[in-house]
């Protein structure tokens, strides 16, 4: 196959070994153009579910929504009614420690069986269990995971079981097509932790992942040093950035608004 590409894209022999993966990208490289460029990133984003993890894409635990389990059960359906997120995790004591999953549905139907008596409802009985996957799961291994199980929602954990975040099926299946826009996503037009100020500045928490801004925006951002903003800028600045420093890298402007202690918070980016 890899021969036969060559042959037909005019590449010369050569003795270093070539994947057919190499081969393929140079493939669509050669034939894409302006008409079938959304195919081709498409075809990219297949490709690369072998090399993305799902801590690269996933919804990190700052920006996480959860509940604690012992609230009342009035309290927990005011606050899921109006949220955008059809499965919930449910903590207990702290918010790291997760001990079940909502699923919203669920919990309106129960208040509905019981004639809207929520204190009949027993919220330990219809959450599901969690489930915690490694953050070094690449994207093709958690899709098979995903249809296998029958599942669109799992809790990302560190090699020490330390809650990293969540990822869900739309997340990968985002990384082929694109950004999914919903019925929720037009309630919910800013995402969770990137404000426009114009169409050329934004501000942006320091737990945002580059890849969900070039995704969403269009950029290019290099992300292979580092799956968060924050990250990203302690790489290329090679020290602990302070409020109101300025810097420039690959063309975008970022300006540190806000650290705490050593962790950067919220960064403006314009280009």
């Amino acid at each position: 196959m890899i021969s036969l590409l060559r042959n037909v894209f005019g590449e010369k022999n050569t003795s270093a070994p070539v994947s057919f993966e190499d081969a393929f990208r140079g493939a669509m490289d050669h034939c894409a153009d302006e008409n079938t460029a959304q195919e081709k990133a498409m075809l990219e984003g297949v490709l690369d579910l072998s090399e993305i993890t799902v801590y690269d894409i996933m919804n990190h635990r700052k920006n996480l929504f959860s509940i604690d389990i012992d609230l009342p059960v009035a309290e927990i359906f005011a606050k899921v009614e109006n949220s955008p997120f059809s499965r919930v995790p449910l903590y207990q004591d702290r918010p790291e420690n997760i001990v079940g999953v909502i699923r919203v549905k669920t919990l309106f139907k129960e208040i509905i069986d019981h004639a809207g008596v929520c204190e009949q409802v027993d919220i330990r009985k219809i959450m599901t269990e969690p489930w915690f996957i490694p953050d070094n799961t690449t994207l093709l291994q958690q899709l098979q995971l995903f249809r296998s199980r029958r599942e669109h929602f799992a809790i990302v954990v560190d090699e020490y079981g330390v809650l990293q975040g969540v990822v869900t099926l739309e997340d990968i299946l985002e990384e082929i097509v694109g950004e999914i826009d919903d019925e929720s996503d037009a309630a919910y037009p800013n995402p969770a932790g990137i404000r426009k100020i114009n169409e050329r500045t934004f501000v942006v928490d320091g737990q945002v992942s580059v890849r969900d801004l070039n995704r969403r925006f269009g950029w290019n951002i290099c992300d292979s040093n580092a799956a968060t903003i924050a990250g990203y800028l302690l790489d290329m600045t090679q020290s602990i950035p302070s409020a109101g420093q300025k810097f420039m890298f690959e063309g975008f402007h970022f300006e540190i608004l806000k650290r705490k202690k050593n962790q950067i918070c919220l960064v403006k980016i314009s280009y």
